[in-house]
């Protein structure tokens, strides 16, 4: 993709708020012209360009009412630099008045203030990135967890893209022979349609996008966290199990059942797997307005969670309310947990398995003693890496929009597959073989328009 000239956008790189340094990143053909107006080296020319690139120097920057900080200064010249255009990064130090000024002065001195993501959005359209890898950074940038970040950054590598390109390239191969069939159907050097050869193909492209569609749900897990809704009747522990697997306060717990009238939550990273922990109210009858909000919100919640920890009291014995939840949780992932294993059990878990069919791999736990939750621990990992969550592939899908595009680009070629056991008119298999490869297309960048792009990169932060 050719390099597009544009004006020079500059704005802040770096958090809000103090901090040690503050970074404003300008970007443009005029980049360098900006700074010169605005820094003064320390005992040095200023940069021009027959200096080497990737050079830094020190010195101020200096308004109309004198110096405003003490600052380091990075040269890149184009092409090789983030968006392919000259970009100057000016390193303040941290204050927000003094980053919040030299933004300032730069706007003044000809630069405008960037859009949120355009500075990756710039390394998009002047071809030093594809689409998947500039929504990578993005993802990068959000990352909860060291899983999610590698997830990322095999996607900014490009491991993805060029998976995606590859099974592209051999549904193109297929085309070029069917579009020729179509036009020159008669011309002797036409090499003829082979249904069989063609099918093959098709049906390998398709079990390998099969293959990435599959691997979404585990994506998502990796970059969105784990829903693990704490469920249970009233007075069971939750919000106890809450604070030790958090190892602090984060909700009030009395010996009062119903305590916790509205859901709670919090993040909490495993070996890398991000659980969003959802301590919900105690699930039981009630005639007060706040409690039956309570309730109803708890269900909605186990309802949708991707895993449910099913607590029971084990100082008392089961009752209705247990069995009903337990009946709820068999249609979800779940773990069976027994808590307060610190007082005289009264709990019957073997009849209790008898009575509602629950998994009777119990997780005996004390939130008061602190014991069992390690145990906890493991099995929730273990059912995430198992699959038993999700799947586990090598290569995942952690994008929505990547997920919706290969789940059409699938159906295409099962159309297309379709036609070829109906009959082996040319035509109509083209049309739908060109159709998955345009789906790839939108993941990549290779098929666009200006919606998706705004919609993508708007949700980037400024300076990024």
């Amino acid at each position: 993709m050719p390099e597009i000239q544009f004006d020079t956008i500059a704005a802040i790189s770096t958090p809000p708020g103090e901090g040690g340094i503050g970074i404003i990143k300008i970007s443009g053909e005029k980049a360098f012209n900006v700074v010169a107006k605005i820094f003064h080296p320390r005992g040095k020319k200023g940069f021009d360009s027959t200096d080497r690139s990737f050079t830094m120097r020190l010195g101020f920057i200096k308004g109309s009412g004198g110096i405003i900080d003490e600052v380091l200064v990075s040269f890149m010249k184009a092409p090789n630099t983030y968006t392919r255009e000259n970009i100057a990064e000016i390193n303040c130090h941290g204050g927000a008045v003094a980053v919040n000024e030299v933004l300032r002065l730069a706007l003044a001195a000809g630069a405008r203030p960037a859009q949120p993501g355009e500075f990756t959005k710039r390394a998009f359209i002047n071809g030093r990135i594809d689409l998947a890898q500039a929504e990578a950074v993005g993802d990068i940038v959000k990352a909860k967890t060291g899983k999610a970040l590698e997830k990322a950054l095999s996607q900014l590598k490009g491991d993805l893209s060029g998976k995606l390109n590859k099974l592209s390239g051999d549904l193109k191969d297929i085309l070029v022979v069917l579009e020729a069939n179509i036009d020159f159907p008669d011309e002797e050097d036409v090499a003829p349609l082979q249904p069989q050869k063609i099918k093959r193909t098709i049906m390998a492209v398709k079990k390998e996008l099969e293959n990435l569609v599959l691997s979404y749900d585990t994506g998502k897990i990796f970059k969105d966290g784990v829903l693990t809704a704490l469920s249970g009747k009233p007075n069971v522990g939750k919000s106890s199990i809450l604070n030790s697997f958090l190892k602090f306060e984060r909700a009030i717990v009395t010996p009062i059942p119903g305590t916790t009238r509205d859901v709670i939550e919090e993040q909490l990273n495993l070996d890398g797997i991000p659980f969003i922990l959802a301590d919900t109210a105690g699930i039981t009858e009630s005639k007060n307005l706040i409690e039956k909000e309570g309730v109803k919100r708890s269900r909605a919640y186990m309802d949708r969670a991707a895993l449910v920890l099913l607590i029971f009291d084990g100082s008392i014995p089961f009752d209705e309310r247990d069995i009903a939840l337990a009946g709820k949780a068999l249609t979800q992932k779940y773990i069976p947990v027994v808590n307060k294993t610190d007082l005289p059990n009264k709990l019957d878990t073997k009849e209790l398995v008898k009575r509602t069919g629950l998994d009777p791999r119990f997780v005996n736990i004390s939130a008061k003693a602190g014991t069992g939750l390690k145990e906890l621990e493991k099995r929730m990992t273990q059912m995430v890496i198992s699959g038993e969550t999700g799947g586990s592939y090598d290569l995942m899908v952690t994008n929505s929009r990547h997920f919706s595009a290969l789940q059409k680009a699938s159906d295409e070629l099962a159309c297309a597959l379709d036609t070829l056991r109906r009959s082996n008119e040319p035509e109509l298999i083209a049309y739908d073989v060109r159709t998955s490869i345009e789906m790839l297309g939108e993941i990549t960048g290779e098929v666009t328009n200006s919606d998706i792009l705004d919609e993508i990169f708007n949700s980037f932060c400024v300076g990024k």
